[in-house]
């Protein structure tokens, strides 16, 4: 059996409908959805995966990662997760979602220790959107990922990649 080849690449603003739309059916964040703070996984010329390094003012936040039903539980989170971490433009990559042992798995631990604009969502989306979100962190390693950027200016931007399936 041959494995899938999955290319990572930017998204494009053809991309932010199917986005647009698995956002909305998963009940992921939809504030100020833009292409250019996506990656896309792509199985030949499917999407399969994508995931998002959200600006905000001070900050960013790893989020609305997602995969496809018929793909799911084949590592395409894990390598979207692995992916943007690569990706992120400073050095403390934060995540605010209901679904901390996932994430624990790949390395983040809860914080209450959160910057003030992402203790802001969780109020915001806590019982209306989610229930039971908690805010993580993961530390990235000195020497890994592109230079760190202020926030506000584009995020998660590359080029694209082959990869194998895990």
């Amino acid at each position: 059996m041959q494995m899938p080849n999955y290319r990572i690449r930017s998204a494009t603003e053809a991309d932010l409908p199917f986005i647009r739309g698995m956002v909305a059916r998963l009940r992921l964040d939809g504030e100020d959805l833009r292409p250019e703070q996506f990656i896309v996984v792509e199985e030949g010329e499917r999407m399969v995966a994508f995931g998002r390094i959200k600006p905000y003012r001070r900050t960013f936040e790893l989020g609305c990662v997602a995969v496809v039903d018929d793909r799911r539980n084949r590592g395409l989170g894990e390598l979207v997760v692995r992916e943007l971490i690569r990706r992120f433009p400073q050095q403390r990559v934060y995540i605010t979602t209901d679904s901390p042992d996932y994430f624990q798995r790949l390395g983040f631990v809860r914080t209450r220790a959160l910057p003030r604009e992402l203790s802001d969502k969780m109020d915001r989306v806590e019982g209306k959107l989610r229930s039971g979100v908690v805010g993580m962190v993961y530390r990235r390693p000195c020497s890994s990922g592109p230079p760190v950027r202020q926030a506000g200016g584009r995020a998660g931007q590359a080029s694209s990649q082959e990869v194998r399936s895990l």
